[in-house]
Protein backbone atom coordinates (compact mmCIF):
# COMPACT_ATOMS: atom_id res chain seq x y z
CA UNK A 1 0.00 0.00 0.00
CA UNK A 2 1.53 3.36 -0.98
CA UNK A 3 2.36 5.97 1.61
CA UNK A 4 2.24 9.29 -0.23
CA UNK A 5 1.18 11.57 2.62
CA UNK A 6 3.59 13.98 4.28
CA UNK A 7 3.95 13.34 8.02
CA UNK A 8 2.02 15.57 10.39
CA UNK A 9 4.69 16.65 12.87
CA UNK A 10 3.29 16.83 16.39
CA UNK A 11 4.78 19.41 18.73
CA UNK A 12 7.58 17.99 20.85
CA UNK A 13 8.58 15.18 18.49
CA UNK A 14 11.78 15.24 16.45
CA UNK A 15 11.38 13.18 13.29
CA UNK A 16 14.61 11.96 11.67
CA UNK A 17 15.28 13.11 8.14
CA UNK A 18 16.30 9.61 7.08
CA UNK A 19 15.43 6.18 8.43
CA UNK A 20 15.82 2.56 7.33
CA UNK A 21 13.25 1.41 4.82
CA UNK A 22 10.01 0.44 6.58
CA UNK A 23 7.91 -2.58 5.67
CA UNK A 24 4.17 -2.76 5.08
CA UNK A 25 2.83 -6.24 4.47
CA UNK A 26 0.07 -8.72 5.21
CA UNK A 27 0.93 -11.07 8.07
CA UNK A 28 -0.76 -14.46 7.74
CA UNK A 29 -0.27 -16.88 10.60
CA UNK A 30 -1.81 -19.73 12.52
CA UNK A 31 -1.85 -19.11 16.28
CA UNK A 32 -2.15 -21.98 18.75
CA UNK A 33 -1.96 -22.54 22.48
CA UNK A 34 0.08 -25.47 23.75
CA UNK A 35 0.31 -27.13 27.16
CA UNK A 36 3.95 -28.12 26.56
CA UNK A 37 6.40 -26.14 24.42
CA UNK A 38 9.16 -28.73 24.96
CA UNK A 39 7.04 -31.37 23.25
CA UNK A 40 6.48 -29.08 20.26
CA UNK A 41 10.20 -28.31 19.96
CA UNK A 42 11.08 -32.00 20.17
CA UNK A 43 8.59 -32.86 17.42
CA UNK A 44 9.83 -30.07 15.15
CA UNK A 45 13.45 -31.12 15.63
CA UNK A 46 12.59 -34.69 14.65
CA UNK A 47 11.55 -33.58 11.13
CA UNK A 48 9.10 -36.46 10.67
CA UNK A 49 6.73 -35.03 8.02
CA UNK A 50 7.49 -36.32 4.50
CA UNK A 51 7.69 -33.55 1.90
CA UNK A 52 8.60 -30.86 4.43
CA UNK A 53 11.89 -29.64 5.85
CA UNK A 54 12.13 -28.02 9.28
CA UNK A 55 15.38 -26.18 10.02
CA UNK A 56 16.14 -24.84 13.51
CA UNK A 57 16.60 -21.07 13.53
CA UNK A 58 17.56 -18.49 16.12
CA UNK A 59 16.54 -18.48 19.76
CA UNK A 60 15.46 -15.00 20.81
CA UNK A 61 14.51 -13.13 23.96
CA UNK A 62 12.00 -10.44 23.00
CA UNK A 63 11.10 -7.45 25.15
CA UNK A 64 8.00 -5.67 23.89
CA UNK A 65 6.15 -2.62 25.19
CA UNK A 66 2.71 -1.66 23.90
CA UNK A 67 1.58 1.96 23.71
CA UNK A 68 -1.68 3.85 23.38
CA UNK A 69 -3.21 7.17 24.37
CA UNK A 70 -5.26 7.56 27.54
CA UNK A 71 -8.44 7.36 25.45
CA UNK A 72 -7.22 4.42 23.33
CA UNK A 73 -6.94 6.26 20.02
CA UNK A 74 -4.61 3.69 18.45
CA UNK A 75 -6.93 0.83 19.40
CA UNK A 76 -9.96 2.74 18.12
CA UNK A 77 -8.14 3.16 14.81
CA UNK A 78 -7.88 -0.62 14.57
CA UNK A 79 -4.18 -0.99 15.41
CA UNK A 80 -1.88 -2.17 18.16
CA UNK A 81 1.36 -0.25 18.70
CA UNK A 82 4.38 -2.29 19.79
CA UNK A 83 7.97 -1.23 20.45
CA UNK A 84 10.48 -4.08 20.53
CA UNK A 85 13.72 -3.36 22.40
CA UNK A 86 16.76 -4.49 20.40
CA UNK A 87 19.47 -3.13 22.66
CA UNK A 88 21.08 -0.26 20.78
CA UNK A 89 17.92 0.29 18.71
CA UNK A 90 14.20 -0.45 18.73
CA UNK A 91 11.60 -1.66 16.26
CA UNK A 92 8.18 -0.05 15.99
CA UNK A 93 5.32 -2.21 14.69
CA UNK A 94 1.69 -1.39 14.01
CA UNK A 95 -0.63 -4.35 13.49
CA UNK A 96 -4.22 -4.16 12.42
CA UNK A 97 -6.67 -6.04 14.60
CA UNK A 98 -8.52 -8.96 13.06
CA UNK A 99 -10.66 -11.75 14.44
CA UNK A 100 -9.29 -15.25 14.04
CA UNK A 101 -10.85 -17.58 11.48
CA UNK A 102 -10.28 -20.88 13.18
CA UNK A 103 -6.69 -20.48 14.33
CA UNK A 104 -5.63 -18.16 11.52
CA UNK A 105 -5.29 -14.40 11.64
CA UNK A 106 -4.51 -12.18 8.66
CA UNK A 107 -3.34 -8.73 9.67
CA UNK A 108 -1.67 -5.74 8.13
CA UNK A 109 1.76 -5.27 9.69
CA UNK A 110 3.83 -2.10 9.36
CA UNK A 111 7.33 -2.02 10.82
CA UNK A 112 10.12 0.53 10.96
CA UNK A 113 13.29 1.23 12.93
CA UNK A 114 13.17 3.47 16.00
CA UNK A 115 16.02 5.01 17.97
CA UNK A 116 16.63 3.30 21.31
CA UNK A 117 14.50 4.95 23.99
CA UNK A 118 12.57 7.07 21.48
CA UNK A 119 8.81 7.45 21.73
CA UNK A 120 6.72 5.78 19.00
CA UNK A 121 5.40 9.09 17.65
CA UNK A 122 8.98 10.19 16.95
CA UNK A 123 9.39 7.56 14.23
CA UNK A 124 9.98 9.11 10.81
CA UNK A 125 8.32 6.48 8.61
CA UNK A 126 4.75 5.34 7.97
CA UNK A 127 4.24 3.94 11.47
CA UNK A 128 5.16 7.22 13.12
CA UNK A 129 3.09 9.15 10.61
CA UNK A 130 0.04 6.99 11.25
CA UNK A 131 0.42 7.41 15.00
CA UNK A 132 0.69 11.19 14.71
CA UNK A 133 -2.38 11.29 12.49
CA UNK A 134 -4.40 9.08 14.83
CA UNK A 135 -3.29 10.52 18.18
CA UNK A 136 -3.06 14.18 17.19
CA UNK A 137 -2.19 16.20 20.27
CA UNK A 138 -2.61 13.24 22.65
CA UNK A 139 0.61 11.54 23.85
CA UNK A 140 1.09 7.77 23.76
CA UNK A 141 1.99 6.04 27.01
CA UNK A 142 3.05 2.46 27.83
CA UNK A 143 0.07 0.24 28.67
CA UNK A 144 1.83 -3.08 29.35
CA UNK A 145 4.94 -5.11 28.54
CA UNK A 146 5.52 -8.66 27.28
CA UNK A 147 8.68 -10.74 27.60
CA UNK A 148 8.98 -13.70 25.23
CA UNK A 149 11.50 -16.52 24.92
CA UNK A 150 11.18 -17.64 21.29
CA UNK A 151 12.58 -20.64 19.45
CA UNK A 152 12.27 -20.37 15.68
CA UNK A 153 12.24 -22.91 12.88
CA UNK A 154 12.18 -22.36 9.12
CA UNK A 155 9.57 -24.38 7.24
CA UNK A 156 9.98 -25.40 3.59
CA UNK A 157 8.59 -27.92 1.13
CA UNK A 158 9.93 -29.25 -2.14
CA UNK A 159 8.92 -26.01 -3.91
CA UNK A 160 10.80 -23.73 -1.52
CA UNK A 161 10.49 -21.78 1.72
CA UNK A 162 7.02 -21.57 3.27
CA UNK A 163 7.58 -19.47 6.38
CA UNK A 164 8.61 -19.48 10.02
CA UNK A 165 7.46 -21.41 13.06
CA UNK A 166 7.79 -19.68 16.44
CA UNK A 167 7.49 -21.51 19.76
CA UNK A 168 6.91 -18.83 22.39
CA UNK A 169 6.94 -18.72 26.17
CA UNK A 170 5.58 -15.29 27.09
CA UNK A 171 5.26 -13.65 30.49
CA UNK A 172 3.10 -10.59 31.13
CA UNK A 173 4.09 -8.57 34.23
CA UNK A 174 1.05 -7.78 36.37
CA UNK A 175 1.31 -4.97 38.89
CA UNK A 176 1.05 -6.38 42.39
CA UNK A 177 0.43 -9.92 41.18
CA UNK A 178 1.93 -13.02 39.64
CA UNK A 179 2.96 -12.57 36.00
CA UNK A 180 0.61 -14.18 33.50
CA UNK A 181 2.11 -16.84 31.25
CA UNK A 182 1.30 -17.76 27.65
CA UNK A 183 2.57 -20.81 25.76
CA UNK A 184 2.05 -20.29 22.06
CA UNK A 185 2.97 -21.80 18.69
CA UNK A 186 2.73 -19.50 15.66
CA UNK A 187 3.21 -20.54 12.05
CA UNK A 188 3.65 -17.52 9.77
CA UNK A 189 3.57 -18.10 6.01
CA UNK A 190 3.20 -16.10 2.85
CA UNK A 191 -0.45 -15.72 1.91
CA UNK A 192 0.12 -17.67 -1.30
CA UNK A 193 1.65 -20.59 0.63
CA UNK A 194 -1.25 -21.32 3.00
CA UNK A 195 -2.50 -24.36 1.08
CA UNK A 196 1.03 -25.75 0.77
CA UNK A 197 1.61 -25.49 4.52
CA UNK A 198 -1.83 -26.71 5.59
CA UNK A 199 -0.99 -30.45 5.76
CA UNK A 200 2.06 -29.80 7.92
CA UNK A 201 0.10 -27.55 10.27
CA UNK A 202 -2.69 -30.13 10.61
CA UNK A 203 -0.15 -32.79 11.63
CA UNK A 204 1.54 -30.39 14.06
CA UNK A 205 -1.79 -29.62 15.72
CA UNK A 206 -2.89 -33.24 15.98
CA UNK A 207 0.44 -34.62 17.18
CA UNK A 208 1.22 -31.92 19.75
CA UNK A 209 -2.35 -31.42 21.06
CA UNK A 210 -2.51 -27.77 20.05
CA UNK A 211 -5.67 -25.67 20.33
CA UNK A 212 -6.55 -22.44 18.52
CA UNK A 213 -5.46 -19.46 20.56
CA UNK A 214 -8.62 -17.77 21.73
CA UNK A 215 -6.93 -14.39 21.98
CA UNK A 216 -4.00 -12.57 20.45
CA UNK A 217 -1.10 -11.75 22.78
CA UNK A 218 -2.34 -8.17 22.93
CA UNK A 219 -5.84 -9.30 23.93
CA UNK A 220 -4.41 -11.71 26.50
CA UNK A 221 -2.33 -8.90 27.99
CA UNK A 222 -5.39 -6.67 28.25
CA UNK A 223 -7.15 -9.37 30.25
CA UNK A 224 -4.13 -10.17 32.41
CA UNK A 225 -3.47 -6.55 33.36
CA UNK A 226 -7.13 -5.65 33.81
CA UNK A 227 -7.03 -2.90 31.20
CA UNK A 228 -10.36 -1.80 29.75
CA UNK A 229 -10.55 -0.20 26.33
CA UNK A 230 -12.81 2.84 26.49
CA UNK A 231 -14.81 4.44 23.71
CA UNK A 232 -16.30 7.95 23.96
CA UNK A 233 -19.47 6.65 22.32
CA UNK A 234 -19.97 3.87 24.86
CA UNK A 235 -21.52 5.94 27.62
CA UNK A 236 -23.79 8.24 25.67
CA UNK A 237 -26.94 6.15 26.04
CA UNK A 238 -29.39 4.15 23.98
CA UNK A 239 -30.08 4.68 20.28
CA UNK A 240 -33.26 2.57 20.30
CA UNK A 241 -36.50 4.24 19.22
CA UNK A 242 -40.10 3.15 19.77
CA UNK A 243 -43.56 4.65 19.69
CA UNK A 244 -43.83 5.04 23.48
CA UNK A 245 -41.06 7.64 23.66
CA UNK A 246 -41.25 11.39 23.98
CA UNK A 247 -39.99 13.78 21.32
CA UNK A 248 -36.98 14.60 23.49
CA UNK A 249 -36.12 10.93 23.93
CA UNK A 250 -36.31 10.25 20.20
CA UNK A 251 -34.19 13.31 19.49
CA UNK A 252 -31.49 12.10 21.85
CA UNK A 253 -31.57 8.58 20.40
CA UNK A 254 -31.12 9.97 16.88
CA UNK A 255 -28.31 12.31 17.94
CA UNK A 256 -26.53 9.51 19.79
CA UNK A 257 -26.58 7.30 16.71
CA UNK A 258 -25.10 10.00 14.49
CA UNK A 259 -22.55 11.12 17.08
CA UNK A 260 -21.35 7.53 17.45
CA UNK A 261 -20.95 7.32 13.66
CA UNK A 262 -18.85 10.50 13.74
CA UNK A 263 -16.53 9.08 16.39
CA UNK A 264 -16.32 5.65 14.77
CA UNK A 265 -15.16 7.18 11.48
CA UNK A 266 -12.81 9.78 12.94
CA UNK A 267 -9.71 7.55 12.99
CA UNK A 268 -10.17 6.49 9.36
CA UNK A 269 -10.70 10.13 8.41
CA UNK A 270 -7.49 11.12 10.16
CA UNK A 271 -5.43 8.38 8.50
CA UNK A 272 -6.89 9.22 5.10
CA UNK A 273 -6.31 5.93 3.27
CA UNK A 274 -10.00 5.13 2.77
CA UNK A 275 -11.97 8.13 1.55
CA UNK A 276 -15.22 6.42 2.57
CA UNK A 277 -14.41 7.03 6.25
CA UNK A 278 -14.35 10.77 5.59
CA UNK A 279 -17.55 10.51 3.56
CA UNK A 280 -19.32 8.60 6.36
CA UNK A 281 -18.10 11.05 9.01
CA UNK A 282 -19.32 13.98 6.95
CA UNK A 283 -22.74 12.37 6.35
CA UNK A 284 -23.11 11.61 10.06
CA UNK A 285 -22.26 15.23 10.88
CA UNK A 286 -24.90 16.43 8.42
CA UNK A 287 -27.52 14.10 9.86
CA UNK A 288 -26.66 15.14 13.39
CA UNK A 289 -27.15 18.80 12.52
CA UNK A 290 -30.37 17.94 10.66
CA UNK A 291 -31.67 16.16 13.76
CA UNK A 292 -30.82 19.17 15.91
CA UNK A 293 -32.80 21.34 13.51
CA UNK A 294 -35.76 18.96 13.13
CA UNK A 295 -36.13 18.38 16.87
CA UNK A 296 -35.09 21.90 17.83
CA UNK A 297 -38.49 22.84 19.33
CA UNK A 298 -38.21 19.90 21.74
CA UNK A 299 -34.62 20.52 22.85
CA UNK A 300 -33.17 23.10 25.20
CA UNK A 301 -31.58 26.21 23.64
CA UNK A 302 -28.13 24.80 24.36
CA UNK A 303 -28.48 22.61 21.28
CA UNK A 304 -28.05 25.68 19.05
CA UNK A 305 -24.45 26.09 20.21
CA UNK A 306 -23.67 22.45 19.50
CA UNK A 307 -25.22 22.71 16.05
CA UNK A 308 -23.00 25.67 15.22
CA UNK A 309 -19.89 23.84 16.44
CA UNK A 310 -20.63 20.75 14.37
CA UNK A 311 -21.16 23.06 11.40
CA UNK A 312 -17.54 24.12 11.81
CA UNK A 313 -16.41 20.49 11.63
CA UNK A 314 -18.75 19.75 8.72
CA UNK A 315 -17.15 22.57 6.72
CA UNK A 316 -13.64 21.22 7.35
CA UNK A 317 -14.70 17.72 6.29
CA UNK A 318 -16.66 18.94 3.29
CA UNK A 319 -13.74 20.78 1.74
CA UNK A 320 -11.67 17.59 1.59
CA UNK A 321 -14.59 15.41 0.54
CA UNK A 322 -15.48 17.65 -2.40
CA UNK A 323 -11.91 17.36 -3.70
CA UNK A 324 -11.96 13.58 -3.20
CA UNK A 325 -14.99 13.46 -5.48
CA UNK A 326 -13.26 15.53 -8.15
CA UNK A 327 -10.11 13.41 -8.03
CA UNK A 328 -12.21 10.25 -8.35
CA UNK A 329 -13.83 11.72 -11.45
CA UNK A 330 -10.58 12.17 -13.33
CA UNK A 331 -10.92 8.75 -14.95
CA UNK A 332 -14.43 9.66 -16.07
CA UNK A 333 -13.16 12.98 -17.41
CA UNK A 334 -10.47 11.28 -19.46
CA UNK A 335 -13.08 9.14 -21.19
CA UNK A 336 -14.36 10.80 -24.34
CA UNK A 337 -11.48 13.24 -24.86
CA UNK A 338 -8.53 12.85 -27.18
CA UNK A 339 -5.36 11.15 -26.00
CA UNK A 340 -3.53 14.48 -26.01
CA UNK A 341 -6.28 16.08 -23.92
CA UNK A 342 -6.22 13.12 -21.52
CA UNK A 343 -2.51 13.67 -20.95
CA UNK A 344 -3.11 17.39 -20.52
CA UNK A 345 -5.55 16.65 -17.71
CA UNK A 346 -2.65 15.40 -15.60
CA UNK A 347 -1.94 19.00 -14.65
CA UNK A 348 -5.57 19.44 -13.59
CA UNK A 349 -5.41 16.34 -11.42
CA UNK A 350 -2.19 17.55 -9.85
CA UNK A 351 -3.86 20.84 -8.99
CA UNK A 352 -6.70 18.92 -7.31
CA UNK A 353 -4.19 16.88 -5.33
CA UNK A 354 -2.39 20.02 -4.18
CA UNK A 355 -5.66 21.65 -3.12
CA UNK A 356 -6.69 18.48 -1.29
CA UNK A 357 -3.39 18.37 0.56
CA UNK A 358 -3.94 21.90 1.84
CA UNK A 359 -7.59 21.19 2.69
CA UNK A 360 -6.59 18.06 4.56
CA UNK A 361 -4.04 19.99 6.60
CA UNK A 362 -6.78 22.43 7.58
CA UNK A 363 -9.10 19.53 8.48
CA UNK A 364 -6.44 17.88 10.65
CA UNK A 365 -5.74 21.21 12.34
CA UNK A 366 -9.43 21.34 13.29
CA UNK A 367 -9.55 17.71 14.49
CA UNK A 368 -6.36 18.19 16.51
CA UNK A 369 -7.58 21.36 18.19
CA UNK A 370 -8.56 21.78 21.81
CA UNK A 371 -11.81 23.20 20.51
CA UNK A 372 -12.72 19.87 18.89
CA UNK A 373 -11.69 17.87 21.97
CA UNK A 374 -13.94 20.02 24.13
CA UNK A 375 -16.81 19.69 21.66
CA UNK A 376 -16.61 15.89 21.73
CA UNK A 377 -16.25 15.78 25.51
CA UNK A 378 -19.10 18.18 26.22
CA UNK A 379 -21.49 16.74 23.65
CA UNK A 380 -20.86 13.18 24.88
CA UNK A 381 -21.67 14.36 28.41
CA UNK A 382 -24.76 16.18 27.14
CA UNK A 383 -26.04 13.06 25.37
CA UNK A 384 -25.25 10.84 28.34
CA UNK A 385 -27.46 12.91 30.63
CA UNK A 386 -30.43 12.55 28.31
CA UNK A 387 -33.29 15.01 27.78
CA UNK A 388 -34.01 17.43 30.61
CA UNK A 389 -36.95 16.05 32.56
CA UNK A 390 -38.02 19.56 33.54
CA UNK A 391 -38.14 20.82 29.95
CA UNK A 392 -41.83 20.53 29.07
CA UNK A 393 -41.58 20.77 25.24
CA UNK A 394 -39.37 17.70 25.15
CA UNK A 395 -41.88 15.60 27.11
CA UNK A 396 -44.51 15.64 24.38
CA UNK A 397 -45.15 12.12 22.95
CA UNK A 398 -43.35 11.57 19.66
CA UNK A 399 -46.59 10.28 18.11
CA UNK A 400 -48.12 13.71 18.72
CA UNK A 401 -45.44 15.68 16.92
CA UNK A 402 -43.87 13.35 14.34
CA UNK A 403 -46.70 13.82 11.78
CA UNK A 404 -46.18 17.60 11.86
CA UNK A 405 -42.40 17.24 11.77
CA UNK A 406 -42.58 15.17 8.58
CA UNK A 407 -45.45 17.06 6.97
CA UNK A 408 -43.79 20.47 7.35
CA UNK A 409 -40.82 19.24 5.38
CA UNK A 410 -43.03 17.48 2.86
CA UNK A 411 -45.10 20.58 2.14
CA UNK A 412 -41.96 22.66 1.69
CA UNK A 413 -40.63 20.16 -0.85
CA UNK A 414 -43.95 20.16 -2.70
CA UNK A 415 -44.12 23.96 -2.75
CA UNK A 416 -40.64 24.25 -4.24
CA UNK A 417 -40.97 21.21 -6.49
CA UNK A 418 -44.21 22.43 -8.07
CA UNK A 419 -42.41 25.59 -9.16
CA UNK A 420 -39.53 23.81 -10.87
CA UNK A 421 -39.39 24.16 -14.64
CA UNK A 422 -36.73 23.09 -17.15
CA UNK A 423 -35.72 26.75 -17.34
CA UNK A 424 -35.39 27.15 -13.56
CA UNK A 425 -31.92 28.29 -12.43
CA UNK A 426 -29.54 25.71 -10.93
CA UNK A 427 -29.98 27.33 -7.52
CA UNK A 428 -33.68 26.36 -7.53
CA UNK A 429 -32.79 22.71 -8.10
CA UNK A 430 -30.12 22.94 -5.41
CA UNK A 431 -32.45 24.44 -2.81
CA UNK A 432 -35.02 21.74 -3.57
CA UNK A 433 -32.31 19.13 -3.09
CA UNK A 434 -31.49 20.54 0.34
CA UNK A 435 -35.14 20.44 1.41
CA UNK A 436 -35.55 16.93 -0.02
CA UNK A 437 -32.59 15.83 2.07
CA UNK A 438 -34.21 17.30 5.20
CA UNK A 439 -37.42 15.42 4.39
CA UNK A 440 -35.52 12.16 3.89
CA UNK A 441 -33.68 12.61 7.17
CA UNK A 442 -36.96 13.29 8.99
CA UNK A 443 -38.42 10.10 7.53
CA UNK A 444 -35.35 8.16 8.62
CA UNK A 445 -35.53 9.61 12.12
CA UNK A 446 -39.06 8.28 12.66
CA UNK A 447 -38.84 5.28 10.35
CA UNK A 448 -38.50 2.94 13.32
CA UNK A 449 -41.89 4.13 14.56
CA UNK A 450 -43.93 3.98 11.36
CA UNK A 451 -42.18 1.07 9.70
CA UNK A 452 -42.48 0.03 6.07
CA UNK A 453 -44.68 2.86 4.84
CA UNK A 454 -42.19 5.48 6.03
CA UNK A 455 -39.34 3.51 4.49
CA UNK A 456 -41.15 3.11 1.16
CA UNK A 457 -41.85 6.81 0.89
CA UNK A 458 -38.28 7.60 1.88
CA UNK A 459 -37.15 5.53 -1.12
CA UNK A 460 -39.21 7.81 -3.39
CA UNK A 461 -37.65 10.91 -1.87
CA UNK A 462 -34.19 9.42 -2.23
CA UNK A 463 -34.76 8.70 -5.93
CA UNK A 464 -35.60 12.36 -6.52
CA UNK A 465 -32.72 13.51 -4.36
CA UNK A 466 -30.29 11.37 -6.37
CA UNK A 467 -31.26 13.11 -9.60
CA UNK A 468 -31.01 16.51 -7.94
CA UNK A 469 -27.64 15.53 -6.48
CA UNK A 470 -26.23 14.61 -9.88
CA UNK A 471 -27.56 17.89 -11.25
CA UNK A 472 -25.83 19.80 -8.46
CA UNK A 473 -22.60 17.86 -9.06
CA UNK A 474 -22.71 18.85 -12.73
CA UNK A 475 -23.30 22.49 -11.89
CA UNK A 476 -20.50 22.52 -9.30
CA UNK A 477 -18.12 20.86 -11.75
CA UNK A 478 -18.85 23.44 -14.45
CA UNK A 479 -18.24 26.33 -12.07
CA UNK A 480 -15.12 24.70 -10.68
CA UNK A 481 -13.68 24.16 -14.16
CA UNK A 482 -14.40 27.77 -14.99
CA UNK A 483 -12.77 28.94 -11.75
CA UNK A 484 -9.68 26.83 -12.39
CA UNK A 485 -9.38 28.14 -15.94
CA UNK A 486 -9.60 31.73 -14.70
CA UNK A 487 -7.24 31.41 -11.73
CA UNK A 488 -4.77 28.76 -12.93
CA UNK A 489 -5.11 28.84 -16.71
CA UNK A 490 -1.54 29.94 -17.39
CA UNK A 491 -0.18 27.23 -15.11
CA UNK A 492 -2.37 24.50 -16.61
CA UNK A 493 -1.65 25.36 -20.24
CA UNK A 494 -3.78 25.59 -23.39
CA UNK A 495 -4.26 21.81 -23.97
CA UNK A 496 -5.64 21.39 -20.46
CA UNK A 497 -7.95 24.41 -20.86
CA UNK A 498 -9.34 22.94 -24.09
CA UNK A 499 -9.92 19.59 -22.40
CA UNK A 500 -11.65 21.32 -19.49
CA UNK A 501 -13.91 23.13 -21.95
CA UNK A 502 -14.93 19.82 -23.54
CA UNK A 503 -15.66 18.34 -20.12
CA UNK A 504 -17.69 21.38 -19.08
CA UNK A 505 -19.81 20.97 -22.20
CA UNK A 506 -20.45 17.33 -21.30
CA UNK A 507 -21.62 18.43 -17.87
CA UNK A 508 -23.92 21.03 -19.42
CA UNK A 509 -25.55 18.39 -21.61
CA UNK A 510 -25.81 15.98 -18.67
CA UNK A 511 -27.50 18.67 -16.56
CA UNK A 512 -30.11 19.13 -19.30
CA UNK A 513 -30.74 15.38 -19.33
CA UNK A 514 -31.20 15.37 -15.56
CA UNK A 515 -33.68 18.23 -15.76
CA UNK A 516 -35.67 16.16 -18.22
CA UNK A 517 -35.69 13.27 -15.72
CA UNK A 518 -36.93 15.42 -12.84
CA UNK A 519 -40.72 15.23 -13.52
CA UNK A 520 -40.55 11.42 -13.53
CA UNK A 521 -38.92 11.19 -10.09
CA UNK A 522 -40.90 14.08 -8.61
CA UNK A 523 -44.41 12.91 -9.55
CA UNK A 524 -44.53 9.90 -7.14
CA UNK A 525 -44.19 12.24 -4.17
CA UNK A 526 -47.79 13.36 -4.69
CA UNK A 527 -49.10 9.81 -5.08
CA UNK A 528 -50.78 7.23 -2.90
CA UNK A 529 -47.67 6.40 -0.89
CA UNK A 530 -47.68 9.80 0.75
CA UNK A 531 -51.41 9.66 1.47
CA UNK A 532 -51.05 6.22 3.07
CA UNK A 533 -48.17 7.39 5.22
CA UNK A 534 -50.04 10.54 6.22
CA UNK A 535 -53.08 8.48 7.16
CA UNK A 536 -50.95 6.10 9.22
CA UNK A 537 -49.24 8.92 11.10
CA UNK A 538 -52.54 10.66 11.83
CA UNK A 539 -54.16 7.41 12.97
CA UNK A 540 -51.46 6.90 15.58
CA UNK A 541 -51.57 10.46 16.85
CA UNK A 542 -52.93 10.53 20.45
CA UNK A 543 -56.44 12.00 20.71
CA UNK A 544 -56.66 15.67 21.71
CA UNK A 545 -56.40 16.18 25.44
CA UNK A 546 -54.29 13.11 26.12
CA UNK A 547 -50.89 14.42 25.03
CA UNK A 548 -50.27 16.42 28.18
CA UNK A 549 -51.21 13.48 30.40
CA UNK A 550 -48.95 11.17 28.44
CA UNK A 551 -46.10 13.66 28.69
CA UNK A 552 -46.59 14.08 32.42
CA UNK A 553 -46.28 10.33 33.01
CA UNK A 554 -43.18 9.96 30.85
CA UNK A 555 -40.39 8.18 32.67
CA UNK A 556 -37.68 10.24 31.03
CA UNK A 557 -35.89 7.37 29.35
CA UNK A 558 -32.25 7.80 28.56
Amino acid sequence: MPWARRPLIARGYHVPVTSPSPTDQLEVEWQYSTPDTARVVQWLESGVVPGYTVTPGKTKDLHDTYFDSADWRVHRAGFTCRVRDKGDSSELTLKSMADAVGAMRSRREMTEALDAGALPMAAGGPCGETLRLVAGRHPLEPIFALHTHRQTFMLADTAGTLGEIAVDETTIPVEGGTPARLLRVEVEVDGAAVSRAQRFVDLLVATCSLAPAGTSKFEAALLATGKTVTNPAAGIGSTAIDASMTAGEVAFAVMRKQFAAILNNEAGTRIGEDIEALHDMRVATRRLRAAMSAFGPFLTPRILGFRQQFGWIAAALGEVRDLDVQIERMEEWRAGVTEAQSVALNSVEQLFVQRRHLARRRMLFALNSRRYDLLVERFASFLGRGPARTYAPGRVPILSVAPDLVERRYLKVRKMGDRIRPSSPPTAYHLLRIDAKKLRYALEFVGGIYGKQAVDFSVRVTAMQDVLGLHQDADVAMHMLQEMAETSGRKLGAPAILAMGAIAERYRVHAQELRAQFPRVYKPLSGDEWRRLQKLMDSRRPPPGTAAAAAATSKGRR
